[in-house]
C-alpha cells in the first residue's frame, strides 16, 4: 500500500480525445440535418425527406392538377421541339448574296445629255441684225415719204436745194431719221440680249431636266436593289425569327418548394474542453498530494534526528 499516494501526474490520450470530440461533432451534425429536413406539403405539391444513412434524399411531389400541366406541358414541348427541328433543316446553308438584284448605279452618263451653248456671239449678232434690220424697214418709207413731201413743200415755197433754209430742213430730217435709227439699234441690242438670254436658259433647263431625270432613274435603281435585298434578308430570317420564336418562352408551372421557417441549428458538445478541465483537476489533486507528501517525509525526517541525537 503506497501512502503517499500517486508516483506519477495525470496524462491525457489525446487521440482518443480527439475521436470523442470527432465522434460528438459529427452526431450533431446527424442531429442538425435531421430536424431540418422536414417535409412541406403546398396547394402545389409537396416536398419530402429520405434518411438513407448519412445521405438525405429529397423527393418533389407534384399535386394532380399540377402534375397534368406538367405532362401537358411536355407534351406540347416535344411539338415544338420538333417543329423546331425542322425549321432548324430549313435555314439557308449558303451565304447571302445580291445575285438577281439590279446592279448598284454611283454615277449617270453625261454624254447624251443636251449641252448649255457656250458660243452665243454669233446667234446674239444675227438676232440684233434682224431686229434692227426688221425695225428699220418699218421705218423707211416713212422716213422717204416724209422727205419726199418735204422736198415738195420746200420746192412749192421757193427754196432751192443748197440755200440755207434748204440744209437746216435736211439737217432736221437727217436728225429725226439718225434718232429713229439709233432707238432701232438699241431695240435691236436688247432683243439680241434677251433671245441670247433665253436660247442660254433653255439650253441649261433642258440640260438639268436631263440630269434630273438621269438621277431620279438612278435613285429607283437603288431604291429596287434596296428593296430587292429587304426582301431576300426578310424571307431569309423568317426561318430563324420562327424558330427563335418556338425555342423562347418559360413554363407557366409553378412546382413546389420547401418551406422558409428558420433552419435549427445545435452546437456539438465540448469533449475536448471538459477532458481539458478533468485534467486540470486531477493535476491539481496530484500536485496537492505530492505536497503533502513531500511535507510528510520532512517531517519523519526531523524526527529521526531527534531521537539519535537523544
Amino acid at each position: 500500500m503506497n501512502l503517499f499516494g500517486s508516483s506519477s501526474a495525470p496524462s491525457v490520450d489525446t487521440n482518443a480525445l480527439v475521436n470523442s470530440q470527432s465522434s460528438a461533432n459529427a452526431d450533431t451534425a446527424r442531429l442538425n440535418a435531421q430536424l431540418n429536413r422536414y417535409n412541406t406539403y403546398t396547394p402545389t405539391g409537396s416536398v419530402t425527406w429520405s434518411n438513407n444513412g448519412d445521405q438525405w434524399t429529397q423527393t418533389q411531389t407534384l399535386s394532380p392538377a399540377q402534375q397534368s400541366q406538367l405532362d401537358s406541358m411536355n407534351q406540347i414541348g416535344n411539338s415544338v421541339l420538333g417543329q423546331a427541328a425542322n425549321s432548324a433543316g430549313q435555314l439557308p446553308s449558303s451565304p447571302f448574296s445580291y445575285d438577281g438584284a439590279p446592279a448598284y448605279q454611283s454615277s449617270i452618263d453625261y454624254s447624251g445629255l443636251s449641252q448649255v451653248p457656250t458660243d452665243i456671239g454669233a446667234y446674239q449678232d444675227q438676232a440684233t441684225k434682224s431686229a434692227y434690220d426688221r425695225t428699220m424697214n418699218n421705218l423707211q418709207p416713212q422716213f422717204d415719204q416724209q422727205k419726199e413731201q418735204m422736198t415738195q413743200q420746200l420746192a412749192n415755197q421757193g427754196i432751192m436745194q443748197g440755200s440755207e433754209a434748204y440744209t437746216r430742213a435736211m439737217d432736221d430730217y437727217n436728225r429725226n431719221y439718225n434718232n429713229a435709227a439709233l432707238s432701232a439699234s438699241q431695240d435691236a441690242i436688247m432683243t439680241g440680249d434677251a433671245l441670247a438670254g433665253s436660247m442660254f436658259n433653255r439650253g441649261l433647263t433642258s440640260r438639268q431636266q436631263g440630269i434630273s431625270e438621269q438621277m431620279n432613274d438612278l435613285n429607283l435603281n437603288n431604291a429596287a436593289r434596296s428593296n430587292y435585298a429587304n426582301e431576300q434578308l426578310t424571307a431569309r430570317n423568317q426561318n430563324l425569327n420562327e424558330l427563335a420564336a418556338l425555342l423562347q418562352g418559360s413554363p407557366a408551372l409553378q412546382m413546389p418548394t420547401s418551406g422558409g421557417s428558420g433552419a435549427v441549428s445545435v452546437n456539438s458538445p465540448d469533449v475536448i474542453g471538459a477532458a481539458n478541465m478533468a485534467n486540470n483537476n486531477a493535476l491539481a489533486q496530484y500536485q496537492a498530494g505530492q505536497a503533502n507528501q513531500s511535507a510528510l517525509l520532512g517531517g519523519l525526517m526531523n524526527l529521526g534526528l531527534y531521537s539519535m541525537m537523544g
